[in-house]
């Protein structure tokens, strides 16, 4: 299971976001980072995205806490949003399902 972060923010609230990003507490050594990418849309609005891969393959709540604080200390950077949403591999999926008894061989 991995964690997909994706915020953005407005070119007149760069600044604060890279001093902010630049003062991020370190993750540790349990979870992967993939990113960040960055884009500019037309507008000039900068979107940002990482994946986070934890070293357990299910994400506690308090594993995906961490990363939500982390995003939390941009609430005061004007125009600045974000989310942290939990996905699973198909193989996750499928065992999941396979747990929950679900027949996906019925058709």
């Amino acid at each position: 299971m991995i964690l997909i972060a994706r915020a953005s923010f407005p070119r007149s609230s760069l600044k604060e976001t890279i001093r902010i990003f630049s003062q991020l507490p370190k993750l540790p050594a349990t979870v992967k980072r993939f990113g960040p990418f960055f884009s500019i849309d037309d507008q000039g609005n900068f979107h940002y995205m990482s994946f986070f891969k934890f070293s357990e393959p299910q994400i506690t709540f308090e594993e995906k806490k961490f990363i939500q604080k982390r995003f939390d200390l941009f609430a005061g950077v004007p125009g600045f949003t974000s989310s942290l949403d939990s996905w699973m591999s198909m193989e996750e999926t499928l065992e999941l399902l396979k747990k929950k008894g679900d027949d996906t061989k019925s058709g």
